[in-house]
């Protein structure tokens, strides 16, 4: 993760309930790197990571070249039920295969001060553009 920098922004129209966040992972080094499956995201005090949107695995990884971007749709609020506040959100990208310790997670700045989230929501896989990554999220 040294590799990279996390920007999250919100994907809703301004005024809207924040629903629809956009993560971003961007490289920062001077080389390429790959981010494989999908991030691991908690949303404020969650007690585990936001499960994984279904329907949305690659193939293969994202390869960034230095300054690319990857990108994971991220749905907060999914109609269930148990809504909490979120004022901050925390990011690992896991251990691809689990054959290695899991790095450390960092805390993402978030797009606005507090918003609402439940227990259906949802994270998709990296992804190489900005609508494959948000398509799943939006369109539930």
């Amino acid at each position: 993760m040294a590799d990279l920098t996390f920007t999250v922004t919100n994907y809703d129209a301004p005024g809207e309930e924040v629903r629809h966040l956009m993560l971003v992972a961007t490289n920062k080094s001077a080389k390429k790197c790959d981010v494989q499956n999908y991030p691991e995201v908690t949303l404020g005090n969650a007690k585990s990571y936001a499960p994984v949107k279904e329907g949305t695995n690659p193939d293969e990884a994202v390869t960034l070249a230095p300054g690319e971007k990857a990108y994971a749709g991220v749905l907060a609020t999914g109609g269930q039920m148990d809504t909490y506040p979120v004022k901050f959100m925390t990011v690992s990208l896991g251990s691809p295969g689990g054959e290695a310790e899991a790095e450390k997670p960092v805390k993402v700045k978030m797009p606005v001060t507090s918003f609402e989230a439940d227990d259906g929501q949802r994270v998709t896989y990296w992804a190489g553009t900005e609508g494959l990554a948000m398509r799943p999220v939006t369109e539930s």
